[in-house]
């Protein structure tokens, strides 16, 4: 490791660097301090902890994986370890053990609703709309209005057939997400949130100027969270490409694709709207 840590070469300075390293989003540098201070003490559960959120957010999903159980192995009682490896799960297709996780969390707290919702991101993954709302509405009850619980609402009761519950919800979202960015305009994650809501909602042209002005605050190399919600420079530009193809500008669409090819030639939404193109040669 190149760069040093302020308070001298111990775990905790370490674990601290990476913490703030993975704040700012320079996951890499997380990586490297949260490795280091797991070198340096093997019994440093929060480390692990830290390094598989780390990996999660990279999309390294099974890297993720292995270093949450390992941490739920030794640390039965952390709750948020338990989270996020369901979490991971449910990324990796494996929703039984991701149902486990959120299960065992809400034996000891009925009313988390960080679970809850992770309940219902499961029964959605597995087209269960129904279920999926009935846990996102447990967590309203339980929690209030948040983020990820009126975005959760808003989606599923669309695919449901509940327009007015959906466009509720939604409403509720986006002035969460506008109260954000009141204080935090600079910043690109209401912004890239915004475009969510509005995508989901079918305004892709809104939604395209509001994933521009993420574009516009994100650095290269770095990665955002907000509410659970984990984007980069390229799902920013994955973003635009969708809302291009949605709005019959499909050359377009297939130009930012190229540019997300150069970043990274696996991106699933880079390669989807290029096979799509090759499809279609005459558009």
């Amino acid at each position: 490791m190149d760069q040093e840590v302020f308070g001298g070469d111990n775990p905790e300075s370490y674990y601290d660097e990476g913490l703030t390293a993975s704040m700012k989003g320079d996951l890499n540098r997380a990586i490297e301090c949260f490795e280091r201070a797991i070198n340096l003490d093997r019994s440093m559960a929060s480390a692990y902890h830290q390094l598989g959120k780390c990996y999660a957010r990279l999309g390294h999903t099974n890297k993720a994986i292995k270093l949450l159980i390992e941490v739920v192995k030794n640390r039965p009682r952390l709750v948020a370890a338990r989270v996020d490896l369901g979490i991971a799960l449910t990324a990796a297709g494996d929703l039984k053990q991701a149902k486990a996780q959120f299960d065992s969390v809400l034996s000891a707290r009925p009313t988390d609703a960080k679970a809850l919702i992770g309940l219902a991101e499961v029964e959605f993954a597995g087209g269960n709309w129904p279920g999926a709302l009935q846990y996102a509405e447990t967590a309203l009850e339980n929690s209030g209005a948040t983020y990820p619980i009126m975005f959760m609402i808003g989606r599923c009761a669309k695919l449901v057939g509940d327009e007015p519950g959906s466009r509720r919800a939604l409403t509720k979202a986006t002035d969460i997400i506008e109260k954000y960015i009141e204080t935090n305009e600079s910043k690109p994650e209401g912004h890239y949130l915004l475009g969510e809501l509005a995508f989901l909602q079918g305004e892709f042209v809104t939604a395209l100027e509001s994933f521009r002005r993420a574009e516009d605050r994100v650095e290269t190399g770095r990665s955002y969270a907000a509410y659970s919600e984990n984007f980069s420079l390229i799902d920013s530009l994955a973003r635009q490409a969708q809302c291009y193809e949605r709005i019959d500008r499909v050359e377009r669409a297939k130009e930012i694709a190229n540019q997300i090819r150069e970043l990274n030639p696996n991106h699933p939404v880079c390669k989807a709207l290029l096979e799509s193109s090759n499809e279609n040669p005459s558009e």
